[in-house]
């Protein structure tokens, strides 16, 4: 759901835990800079420990502006200890607020891709069914620049299964790899060829499931990259939505159905947080499926990207009821 900026504290309301994340980007100060603080009881903001410092000064404006008591820094690279930190901080935090239900928001705009799945497996644990009612919130890009000169992110670190989103490997399966393509060519070409997938599936955005058309341009530009280059094991090719989380996992579950007999499955969300939680949430409703991240090697801090004029607020409330009988958190699996 689209909600004007102006708009978006009224839409919210009174905000039991707010959870948010300071990033080198601007746009990670966007919903601080909308919130009333009379209206959020409780407040944790994590910040990378080892981070540019744009984002040491994003988080002190953050953090002065919301009047923030609870820092929780997190290590880079360290996914086992990075999701405990998380499980630990917002469990005790959870259980300290004495409400039937628990209204929970998270700015998703400054996470990483990887952080932010494993931060819906740790709200999604069954300790939270019926306490809680989740929303997130992001601030999309309005629009790239339209030539090479703009790059996001430069090399690939390392590529490895999302803490808590391992899957099921069958050896007996052939791989099956899907890519939620987005602007980073150089990142998904990487992670093709380090899979060496049997069959793979493309995921470009749809027209009508874009931020606007001059984006939709750009990407489709960078897909056909990419199509062309691994034609001969291209098995199918799907369309998502980087504004609606429901069409992405719907056609991501069909996906699933047809081909998880043949194939084991390997997700990498690749586009916007948007795409990526649904990523998340047919994962966890799915749980055989791995969903794969590869750490970038440098980031883009200099080129500040223009947010939208809106919010978009995803309720994941109604998510929660399905996953009761999911098994879910650090002790299933790694």
């Amino acid at each position: 759901m689209k909600v004007k900026k102006e708009n978006i504290a009224e839409n919210l309301g009174i905000i039991d835990l707010l959870l948010l994340s300071s990033g080198f980007e601007n746009r990670s100060k966007e919903l601080s800079n909308f919130l009333i603080k009379s209206k959020i009881k409780n407040l944790i903001i994590f910040h990378l420990d080892d981070n540019y410092h744009l984002a040491n000064k994003n988080k002190d404006e953050i953090v002065s502006k919301l009047n923030i008591k609870e820092i929780v820094e997190y290590p880079k690279n360290d996914a086992y200890a990075t999701y405990n930190i998380l499980f630990s901080c917002i469990t005790k935090k959870i259980k300290n607020i004495s409400k039937h239900k628990i209204k929970v928001v998270v700015d998703v705009t400054a996470f990483s891709r990887e952080i932010l799945l494993m931060l819906i497996k740790v709200l999604t644990n069954e300790i939270f069914q019926n306490k809680i009612e989740l929303s997130l919130v992001h601030s999309p890009v309005d629009n790239y620049c339209e030539n090479d000169i703009l790059w996001l992110t430069k090399g690939v670190r390392e590529i490895r299964p999302v803490f808590g989103y391992s899957g099921l490997m069958t050896p007996s399966k052939k791989l099956l790899l899907i890519v939620l393509n987005g602007f980073e060519d150089e990142r998904t070409e990487t992670i093709i060829d380090s899979f060496e997938p049997h069959a793979l599936i493309l995921g470009n955005p749809s027209l009508e499931g874009s931020i606007n058309p001059n984006l939709k341009a750009l990407v489709d530009e960078k897909y056909n990259k990419i199509k062309s280059k691994f034609l001969g094991i291209l098995k199918k090719e799907i369309e998502f939505s980087c504004i609606d989380i429901q069409p992405t996992i719907d056609i991501l579950m069909r996906v699933n159905d047809e081909f998880k007999d043949e194939y084991n499955i390997v997700i990498s969300p690749l586009n916007n947080k948007t795409s990526t939680i649904a990523v998340a949430i047919t994962a966890i409703l799915q749980d055989d499926i791995q969903v794969s991240y590869a750490s970038a090697n440098q980031y883009n801090i200099i080129k500040q990207l223009s947010p939208t004029d809106y919010f978009l607020i995803y309720d994941v409330t109604s998510y929660l009821s399905p996953l009761s009988d999911v098994k879910l958190g650090v002790k299933k699996k790694v």
